[in-house]
């Protein structure tokens, strides 16, 4: 998971890490900076003005007992008294001025004491007199004052409590960055120090936490879990690079083999040898014994080869049925082809399966290269390359890889890429070989015969490219491709004057399973304007075998149509004659090995007589395939063989050839049996 997540970051850098106690301290900090100064803001307004109301409420007292003071010498006009009562009070720093107003508000006397203050506050009270039982008001007392020395008082103490926050701020950061580190920084630094070391290596490392508060604890949880854990990654990184069923490597680890091989050789001329083994009809073992007995058998096939060879070997599984055995260093080539066959004996010896005896078949592609040799890394594919040869040529042998299996593996290869832009440009073409009356020469059907002109490599025959396509998939692509060529060339015959001709088109096996195939062909011979009864649709005995139920059903659905079904290859597949009578056959195509050594083989004469009697007896009309004599074409009809194909009448050629010679001999009634091919020939 851990490398996933690093493949998922790709090239970005990772983000650049902030560690926790700096972000809680700058979390925390201004908000503890902002609090402190506020509340020693609040506090300090809260006495500034506590201070004004005492300063209004001490002047307002200090005129009143002037006033008092000053009342006789005002009402006797004994003003020198009056001003030096005023003078008394300018001792105040808050006093900036007085003065003594008369009943008829004269000045009577003023005192400044600080001209320069501009922003005052003035009380007054009225100066009463009273002698006996008479009261007056003599005048009245006004004081100036200013609130100065208090702002300056209050900023000196704003500004003495901002620098004692600060240091109080400074501290609680310092007191916090260290409990901080000592509480969370340093275990929190342990366990990620643990996690990046076991992600590095893939081991367990514990986290070195003393304390016994909740960080401690969880360190201790997370060193359980890596002692739990560590076993199960261990297991985990073993079934990740190994075989669950036999131990042995698996595929991953093939790539990395091949580097040690490469990094640990002696000498950059060291010969390693690289045997890939497929075993031969592996699926016949599951198909008999179930998949426990394949089990079963795959795991004795393992331990043979743990027994053969020797400890310095490299013993692999990739993946079904598919092993690979190295050995580091040989001799040469032939020392490497007896290893090989050694291996094959070993697998080839008896394995007891649920009481019954099986003798095990494998092939094997051999691929010798040097250490230092840059395709070294591709020696999987190149053994595959020789395995796919023994395994199509000689199963249950050795191959070994030369410049001709690479040339053959580079061309199938430079085939099966070329497919698709085959089908889109229409490098397929479809070539016609007629079916002959053997009695009056009559064209009474056309074979219809895939060919691909490759751009690169010519025209090549069905039987290199029609494997590919099987293997490719295309095989319903192809089958319609034919089809539709087959009822266009239906088309162009009948505008020429032969409609009673017939196109018969081969079907791949897995076509005979596609329920679809029907539909197809109705819609098809529907858009072209032809009759399904000017089709026939020939198949092999193999196909029916494979797919009994499914080609059973959908030969019907075809018959039902009206399309003629024939068996092709007669006698070369199962040559089971039930066959004849549990399908919907019209025609029987006699293989032309049967046809090739006839009138001189009186075994394949004798063969070919039972076939006709048989047909003849079940109703089916027989085509004989494969003629190039007269003598052949003069047996046949001997035989009772009424229909033939083959050389004789007409090589292989594209549809307009095929016209162009029908028009010859009069619209289709003869075919020249020496006309000329204008494509190159195939079979």
């Amino acid at each position: 998971m851990m490398r996933d997540a690093d493949r998922m970051n790709g090239p970005n850098k990772p983000a650049p890490s902030r560690s926790v106690v700096r972000a809680m301290i700058w979390a925390t900090v201004p908000v503890l900076l902002l609090v402190q100064l506020l509340a020693s803001a609040g506090v300090e307004v809260s006495s500034f003005w506590a201070q004004i109301r005492q300063l209004d409420a001490r002047i307002a007292r200090v005129a009143e007992s002037r006033a008092e003071l000053i009342a006789e010498p005002l009402w006797k006009m004994r003003y020198d008294q009056v001003t030096g009562v005023l003078n008394e009070i300018m001792h105040d720093e808050t006093i900036a001025a007085a003065a003594v107003y008369d009943d008829t508000g004269a000045v009577i006397a003023r005192v400044v004491a600080r001209p320069e203050v501009q922003s005052l506050t003035e009380v007054s009270r009225p100066i009463k007199y009273s002698n006996g039982n008479m009261a007056v008001q003599a005048g009245r007392i006004v004081i100036a004052y200013s609130y100065a020395t208090l702002y300056m008082d209050a900023g000196s103490r704003l500004g003495l409590l901002l620098v004692v926050g600060l240091l109080a701020t400074l501290a609680t950061v310092i007191a916090m960055r260290i409990s901080a580190n000592i509480f969370i920084g340093k275990p929190l630094a342990a366990m990620m120090s643990a996690i990046q070391r076991s992600k590095q290596d893939s081991r367990a490392y514990p986290a070195d936490v003393k304390s016994s508060n909740e960080f401690g604890q969880l360190a201790i949880a997370f060193n359980a879990m890596q002692h739990t854990t560590s076993g199960a990654l261990d297991r985990l990184g073993h079934m990740a690079e190994h075989d669950p069923l036999t131990g042995l490597p698996n595929r991953r680890t093939l790539s990395e083999r091949l580097v040690t091989l490469s990094r640990d050789a002696g000498a950059p001329d060291a010969l390693i040898a690289f045997c890939f083994i497929d075993l031969d009809d592996f699926k016949g073992i599951n198909d008999t014994f179930g998949h426990d007995g394949g089990d079963k058998f795959l795991v004795h096939i393992s331990e043979r080869l743990r027994g053969t060879v020797e400890a310095q070997d490299w013993v692999a599984r990739l993946g079904g049925d598919e092993f690979v055995v190295i050995r580091p260093e040989v001799g040469d080539e032939a020392v490497a082809q007896g290893f090989a066959r050694q291996l094959l004996d070993a697998i080839s010896e008896p394995i007891m399966l649920h009481d019954k005896q099986v003798v095990p078949r494998a092939s094997i592609g051999l691929a010798v290269r040097r250490a230092g040799d840059p395709e070294l890394s591709h020696l999987p594919a190149l053994a595959d390359i020789a395995l796919y040869h023994a395994k199509s040529k000689a199963p249950g042998t050795v191959a070994v890889l030369d410049e001709a299996l690479q040339h053959d593996y580079r061309r199938r290869r430079d085939l099966e890429l070329a497919i698709p832009t085959g089908f889109s440009e229409e490098h397929f073409e479809v070539w016609y070989q007629s079916q002959v009356d053997l009695v009056t020469r009559d064209v009474i059907g056309l074979e219809a015969l895939i060919r691909w002109r490759h751009p690169d490599h010519g025209v090549i025959g069905p039987g290199e490219f029609l494997p590919l396509i099987e293997r490719s998939g295309n095989n319903a692509r192809l089958t319609r491709y034919v089809l539709t060529d087959a009822c266009r060339a239906l088309q162009r015959l009948a505008a020429a004057g032969a409609p009673q001709i017939r196109i018969a088109i081969n079907l791949p096996p897995s076509e005979l399973a596609d329920h679809s195939l029907a539909a197809c062909l109705r819609e098809t011979c529907e858009r072209f304007g032809v009759a399904p009864s000017s089709l026939e649709l020939e198949i092999t005995e193999g196909s029916l075998i494979n797919n009994i139920a499914s080609a059973s059903d959908t030969l019907r659905r075809l018959r039902r149509l009206g399309a003629t079904i024939a068996l092709d290859d007669f006698g070369t597949g199962y040559s089971s004659l039930a066959h004849l009578r549990r399908f919907p056959l019209d025609k029987v195509k006699i293989d032309k090995a049967f046809i090739r050594e006839i009138p001189e083989s009186a075994e394949d004469k004798a063969i070919v007589g039972v076939i006709a009697s048989l047909a003849g007896t079940l109703g089916l009309t027989l085509v004989a395939e494969g003629i190039e004599r007269d003598e052949q074409a003069q047996a046949m009809r001997e035989m009772g063989v009424r229909l033939g194909q083959g050389f004789l009448f007409h090589k292989p050629q594209p549809l307009d050839a095929v016209l162009h010679q029908l028009a010859e001999v009069g619209g289709g009634e003869h075919m020249l049996a020496d006309s000329p091919s204008i494509a190159p020939e195939f079979a």
